[in-house]
């Protein structure tokens, strides 16, 4: 008990503090503590405000992003001729460009509109078989749009040609041989559509009047496309199922922005496994190896050695084996007698002494594919390594038997009206020819 004198606390100065000791059951319990932030007068309920602000966010973010996929969906999406013209436009280059040979084909009314509707002023090439036209794809490339002639596609002999030329070409993969892109069978419509050859086809520039076009292949060009030209077949001879192709021939030697040669038209190529004849014989003047115009009709791939001998002296001499019988004469006298210089094409100027000597090596190599018995012919392998390495032996050749021409060629027609064009019209182009 408190024992001091009682004081009046109003009175006293500043106040006093006071301290009473009090048990705890006597005292009340205090009110749960606040935030120090908030006065405890203006703190409201805050779960219900949070909540209902988190849902109004959500609901303004979802509809934003729903309006920004309606806007890009709308401006993506073009007026129904657009839509056509574009679809159109990515299906054709993608049927032309990586569709190479795939079950899918090119629909026929999307190669009429890339060629112009098979425009006359299109038409680059003209054969046997069909009529090449230079087609161009919505992005600005070119390619060759091969269609076969109405009446030829109607007989077996066209439409095996095509099947045949489709199923070789879907199988070949080379630098110097012509590739083809995509086809079309719609009706009675047969279209292959090949990579386009700005330069054309060599008998442009080595049979051509116009002396400027065949300047324009000098003799280092030269001896390129003879090189290119024996790899190609090379190739084909050295598939696991061997591939003759049985035409070659100068027109069908096309040469791309590069002068790189490739090797076109493989409508009567045939796969060679065991049979050595075959019952339809094709023939072009001058190309044509002997044993193959024989009764027997004999078909090896030393055929293609043959073709491609008269190819090689086609280039060096610049003349036409058809239009000059004695060009075999004229290289064995050139090379024997060591005066290749008189077998030369003179539109080119004369060559370095090193070069001549690479040209006369050549002449060599064509005389030995040139041999009368296909047993005394190099295969493609070896004139390849002979053509790259000017330290290989080569055997001398025998001289060429000069028979009597009794060919009556299939297509040796067509060929001869394109290839005595001198290249001034731009529908004499013999190109792409079947």
């Amino acid at each position: 008990m408190w024992t001091d004198d009682l004081l009046d606390m109003r009175y006293v100065d500043r106040g006093q503090d006071l301290y009473l000791r009090l048990a705890e059951s006597e005292l009340q319990p205090p009110p749960p503590a606040l935030p120090p932030s908030l006065p405890s007068r203006s703190r409201a309920p805050t779960g219900p405000v949070i909540g209902a602000v988190g849902s109004l966010v959500g609901i303004l973010l979802v509809a934003f992003l729903l309006l920004v996929v309606i806007r890009r969906r709308r401006r993506r999406r073009p007026s129904n001729t657009e839509s056509k013209i574009k679809k159109e436009g990515t299906k054709v280059s993608m049927l032309v460009s990586n569709c190479i040979m795939s079950s899918i084909a090119a629909p026929h009314s999307y190669l009429k509109k890339a060629t112009g509707d098979f425009s006359e002023s299109n038409i680059i090439g003209r054969g046997g078989f069909g009529i090449v036209y230079e087609g161009h794809l919505p992005d600005g490339r070119k390619v060759a749009v091969k269609r076969l002639i109405l009446q030829s596609s109607l007989t077996d002999e066209g439409a095996n040609a095509f099947m045949r030329e489709v199923g070789v070409m879907s199988k070949l993969r080379h630098g110097n041989l012509l590739q083809l892109l995509s086809y079309c069978q719609d009706g009675k419509e047969r279209i292959l559509v090949y990579e386009y050859m700005k330069n054309r086809s060599l008998n442009i520039y080595i049979f051509g009047g116009d002396p400027r076009l065949r300047a324009l292949l000098n003799w280092d060009r030269r001896l390129e496309i003879v090189r290119g030209v024996a790899k190609g077949v090379a190739y084909l001879h050295g598939l696991s199922e061997e591939v003759i192709h049985r035409d070659l021939k100068s027109s069908n030697i096309l040469l791309d922005d590069h002068w790189r040669p490739k090797i076109a038209d493989f409508g009567t190529a045939k796969l060679f496994v065991v049979d050595e004849t075959d019952p339809t014989l094709i023939k072009s003047a001058g190309y044509t190896a002997p044993e193959y115009l024989s009764s027997e009709r004999h078909l090896t791939l030393k055929c293609d050695v043959y073709s491609f001998g008269i190819i090689l002296m086609e280039i060096i001499s610049g003349k036409r084996n058809t239009a000059t019988p004695a060009l075999l004469s004229d290289a064995w006298e050139s090379w024997s007698q060591g005066t290749i210089s008189d077998l030369l094409d003179p539109a080119v100027a004369q060559p370095e002494p090193e070069l001549l000597f690479e040209l006369e090596r050549c002449v060599q190599i064509g005389l030995l594919s040139v041999q009368q018995s296909p047993d005394d012919r190099p295969a493609m392998s070896a004139v390849v390594a002979m053509l790259n390495s000017n330290s290989l032996q080569i055997r001398a050749p025998k001289r060429p038997v000069l028979g009597s021409r009794t060919e009556t060629p299939l297509h040796e027609a067509a060929d001869r009206s394109t290839q005595e064009a001198s290249g001034t019209s731009r529908s004499s182009y013999s190109v792409y020819l079947t």
